[in-house]
């Protein structure tokens, strides 16, 4: 596993340092809010794991307590061998090891594109300006987007600037990367450069965890899927097992409506 000291150099390209995941009877509410109903889940290093369901769901909340943007009522979330929950926690190591791409890109608009990627390196991880502008231009070409390195974000389409994000997070050498609908926001067009990288970033070994209506995507990089409603997993296996072949009822109406949007239940007459 890789440590989370402030060193200079970046990780070999190509080496992965994939961290586990492990979700432990996890509760979160706001006031009378169950959003959370006691979610365990583990993900294995390496592993992708999808979340898919409903809006409203707790897939987001889920995805945003394994890195402490959401305070768990009660539960345990491992991720490597630290304890994320734990009250003495160091979080800001563990966010050091934990990458995150939001719906919103979130990219600082008065940056340029190689700014946005190196100033995280330079004030958490120590690294030099020179090393910094060398591991940020490899995921820039990582992404596609080496050519953008002196644009302003806001001269790049949604689609490059998600890019943008996602080598922004591989620019601190994560063990886990963290997607919440990463392209919700995104033009139809687009979407496919997005899931271009991230099946890539799969095919190499990072242990993902992503919350996506994407469900090609799901069925055909994710290892597993763990479909959620109503705060609870419903239903978990094989990616093409629960999309291909769901067993809970609730599963089949939620997959049978995704995948056939037209398709309109008349009532009885």
């Amino acid at each position: 596993m890789k440590s989370t000291s402030t060193s200079t150099s970046a990780a070999p390209v190509g080496e992965a340092h994939p961290a586990s995941v492990t979700i432990d009877g996890l509760h979160k509410s706001y006031g009378s809010l169950d959003v959370l109903k006691g979610i365990s889940l583990d993900v294995a290093p390496g592993e992708v794991v999808c979340l898919i369901g409903p809006s409203g769901s707790g897939k987001s909340t889920l995805l945003r307590c394994v890195n402490l943007l959401e305070t768990p009522q009660k539960g345990v979330i491992r991720v490597g061998d630290v304890e994320v929950t734990d009250p003495d926690v160091d979080i800001d190591a563990v966010r050091r090891r934990v990458g995150m791409v939001f719906q919103q890109f979130n990219l600082f608009p008065n940056m340029s594109v190689l700014s946005n990627l190196t100033i995280a390196q330079r004030k958490v991880l120590g690294r030099s300006d020179a090393e910094a502008k060398k591991v940020a231009l490899h995921n820039l070409e990582r992404v596609g987007l080496s050519d953008k390195a002196d644009n302003a974000p806001g001269q790049l389409s949604g689609g490059q600037q998600q890019r943008v994000a996602i080598a922004r997070s591989l620019s601190m050498d994560p063990e886990l990367m963290l997607f919440d609908e990463p392209t919700s926001a995104l033009d139809p067009e687009t979407v496919g450069d997005v899931l271009a990288i991230m099946r890539d970033l799969a095919r190499e070994g990072m242990t993902m965890l992503v919350v996506t209506h994407e469900m090609s995507f799901a069925r055909d990089v994710a290892d597993r899927v763990a479909f959620m409603d109503g705060g609870v997993v419903v239903e978990e296996g094989p990616a093409q097992e629960v999309i291909g072949a769901p067993q809970h009822e609730r599963t089949k109406t939620f997959l049978s409506r995704v995948l056939n949007p037209t398709a309109v239940d008349h009532p009885e007459s």
